[in-house]
């Protein structure tokens, strides 16, 4: 054990170094550890200096704001439905809610339409601009249009592709494509 006396010796050695060779680490303060972590780094003559973990600015100032999901572009998008557990995974380079909104008009298009029980079997098999929209349609089901998100983005057209089908193979059994 080091006595007093020489724990003075051991500091004054470690203030007593020259500039070169003097190491300053900069770390976050942490209340248990302040003074076992200085003490650490002082035995191998290297200061420490403490700065706060959080600023009042850190926690106020943002100087970007946050850009809407709906105004992403060049974007692999989620759409889930209400009635089941299957989800549309679709693509595009356009912003997302131009897409999603092109979504919801051909499938409110479809819901307007009044079908008797032979016009309906037989539009079931039509085959309409997304897969969105037949699922609609052909099980009655109901689109989940506020909880439609972003999974991913791409600026590379290919890319982009490649991206959305592996979203769709993740879902297996899920994916409404």
């Amino acid at each position: 054990m080091e006595t007093v006396k020489q724990k003075k010796v051991n500091r004054k050695a470690a203030t007593q170094l020259p500039e070169v060779n003097r190491t300053t680490v900069v770390i976050p303060y942490v209340h248990g550890l302040l003074v076992a972590v200085t003490r650490a780094y002082r035995q191998h003559g290297i200061f420490s200096a403490m700065k706060p973990f959080q600023t009042i600015r850190s926690l106020l100032v943002h100087p970007k704001d946050k850009r809407r999901q709906q105004d992403s572009c060049e974007c692999v998008y989620k759409i889930p439905c209400k009635n089941c557990d299957k989800t549309y995974i679709g693509e595009t380079g356009r912003a997302f809610g131009v897409r999603l909104h092109e979504h919801q008009q051909e499938v409110t298009q479809h819901d307007v339409r009044a079908y008797t029980r032979s016009t309906s079997k037989s539009a079931a098999p039509e085959q309409n601009k997304s897969t969105v929209t037949d699922h609609a349609i052909s099980l009655n089901h109901v689109i989940d249009w506020d909880h439609a998100k972003v999974i991913d983005k791409e600026s590379n057209r290919m890319d982009r592709w490649i991206r959305e089908a592996i979203h769709i193979r993740k879902e297996q059994n899920k994916s409404m494509n």
